[in-house]
């Protein structure tokens, strides 16, 4: 079911199929700046936990488990725990069908606020028996003519680039970046870690997506041959790649909750020239 809340400026529709934001319209003129899908990407957004990316089957005490592509999330459907005019919360806990690729029994919310030109997406992770690793994120797909974003990074002076499927990294610096075609084609996905600060998009149509988050991980992708779209993602934690350990412990950048619960947010602003 689709749920739609509005503020001054922004009007958003999410579903509880998944979390996921299905349309984000700038109310001054009505336009949709969220992907709408296509054979580019059928999806327009997706709600990572507790895994990021295609990743590998990995082991939990000496069991396997096969994940399925950026967690248990997007294929459980949530429940509305708070509605109002300009928010929404949804939660979702272990079930049968989670318990077959995480091993867990979690308590996972999510809530979006609008207030005038800014969304604010905040998830809620917490273990309700011992010692949990996760990743947890965001992957909203932003309307963007030609499949083009000129990104600008207010703090990208100790910027540190994750080669994706590699198990390595290296240091730049980075204050601007078209994100397009070309670039995709030659890095699938980027993804940058040890920015600081704002990250802004601007595409030709003359809008500006502000982006602020704490998170370690900024991922940037798009189908590198179609699609009008640039997905600008917040992850805390990393794509999987073939070196990394198996047991889901002990991969890089992981989070661990104990049952005290944490939370992770991001904003998005938006305006327009």
């Amino acid at each position: 079911m689709d749920y739609t809340i509005k503020s001054s400026q922004i009007q958003l529709t999410v579903t509880d199929e998944g979390g996921s934001m299905r349309s984000l319209i700038w109310l001054p003129t009505g336009e949709e700046r969220l992907w709408q899908g296509g054979p580019a990407w059928g999806s327009r957004d997706v709600v990572i936990f507790p895994i990021i990316g295609h990743a590998q089957p990995y082991t939990v005490n000496g069991v396997t488990y096969a994940p399925k592509s950026h967690g248990v999330v997007r294929y459980s459907k949530l429940k509305v725990v708070d509605i109002g005019e300009s928010f929404i919360q949804f939660s979702l806990e272990e079930s049968e069908e989670t318990l077959k690729t995480y091993p867990f029994a979690f308590l996972f919310m999510l809530r979006y606020e609008l207030r005038e030109n800014s969304l604010k997406v905040t998830y809620f992770v917490q273990s309700k028996a011992g010692k949990m690793p996760f990743y947890v994120g965001g992957h909203p797909g932003l309307n963007a003519p030609g499949g083009e974003a000129v990104i600008e990074f207010s703090g990208g002076n100790s910027a540190v680039e994750y080669p994706l499927g590699q198990d390595c990294s290296r240091s730049m610096e980075i204050h601007r970046l078209v994100a397009n075609k070309e670039l995709f084609k030659e890095c699938k996905t980027l993804q940058l870690g040890g920015l600081t600060g704002d990250i802004t998009a601007s595409t030709a149509d003359g809008f500006n997506y502000t982006f602020y988050s704490n998170c370690p991980v900024w991922a940037f992708w798009s189908n590198e041959n179609e699609g009008d779209y640039v997905c600008i993602e917040p992850w805390w934690g990393i794509n999987d790649f073939p070196a990394a350990p198996r047991e889901l412990s002990l991969k890089p950048l992981m989070n661990f909750d104990d049952g005290a619960g944490q939370a992770f947010s991001y904003m998005l602003t938006i305006t327009k020239d």
